[in-house]
């Protein structure tokens, strides 16, 4: 089993939480503070993907941490080091704001800052990148992360959650996007097709046979596939569209249906589909 560890440290201040909470949305299991001797553990563990914190609370020397380097490499475990840092003054803002100690408990917060600069400058030269924090927003954090890590394909870290519903029931309370059918030629009102549902291939092929269905079709794939990177690019996780019509059961079916094959023939993204009046017994 091939196994990914990535050590996270850096001085006070500068991120490594949240360069820790991202690797632990990218599905690495993370520890935050791991005292020495703890990285035992990575021994055995069948975790495949490991992000741990460690900062200047944990080792009191530069031994300290070359120990743990030298015991990883000796059980054949590969590493990457990302040192988070930010500048004195914007450290030294972010401890003001927080009115949180430094752990060092200099005699002033620049001398601990200062010192802790001193400290870890030989850490930071042994790290594999080393992100400043200081002018970053977290959502600008991701695509550094993954650059260090080579990860690929970023936009797969989202999930699209297709939902199909009835207008009649009530709006979903967990949708970001809406889009409304119900202007379609509904196959409701044609007897052989009253009984059945969009999951039927007679009520798409009905849908299907209009113009217009065909076009707005093809004009909200667009600009859903539009969308969608702009929401990854500002960090968004999930992504939750539904589409309805007068009683989710034709119409809103049989989009959500379309539109989920073709996005997951895309191949970028994680996709997933419910249709909630049949979940409710609504039809």
């Amino acid at each position: 089993m091939k196994r990914e560890v990535v050590i996270v440290t850096g001085l006070s201040g500068g991120g490594k939480t949240t360069v820790l909470n991202i690797l632990e949305d990218l599905s690495y299991y993370t520890i935050d503070n791991m005292p020495i001797g703890m990285e035992k553990f990575l021994f055995y563990t069948n975790l495949e993907k490991i992000a741990i914190g460690i900062d200047i609370r944990t080792f009191q020397s530069l031994e300290d941490f070359l120990s743990v380097m030298q015991g990883l490499r000796e059980k054949k475990i590969s590493y990457r080091i990302i040192f988070v840092e930010a500048s004195k003054e914007v450290i030294l803002s972010r401890y003001h704001l927080t009115r949180r100690h430094h752990p060092l408990k200099e005699s002033t917060l620049l001398k601990s800052i200062e010192k802790e600069i001193a400290f870890m400058s030989s850490i930071k030269e042994m790290a594999d990148g080393v992100i400043d924090t200081s002018f970053l927003k977290p959502r600008d954090l991701e695509p550094k992360i993954k650059a260090i890590l080579k990860v690929q394909g970023c936009s797969r870290e989202i999930n699209i959650h297709l939902q199909s519903f009835g207008f009649k029931y009530g709006l979903p309370i967990d949708v970001d996007l809406v889009f409304d059918v119900r202007f379609l030629p509904n196959p409701y009102y044609q007897e052989e097709l009253k009984a059945k549902n969009g999951n039927d291939p007679e009520v798409v092929h009905y849908i299907k046979s209009f113009p217009i269905s065909e076009e707005f079709y093809k004009k909200l794939y667009d600009f859903i596939s539009f969308l969608i990177p702009q929401y990854i690019a500002e960090g968004k996780k999930h992504l939750s569209i539904g589409i309805g019509c007068s009683g989710g059961k034709h119409r809103s079916v049989a989009f959500v249906n379309t539109l989920y094959e073709d996005l997951k023939k895309e191949n970028k993204w994680r996709v997933y589909k419910s249709h909630r009046e049949q979940e409710f017994g609504n039809w």
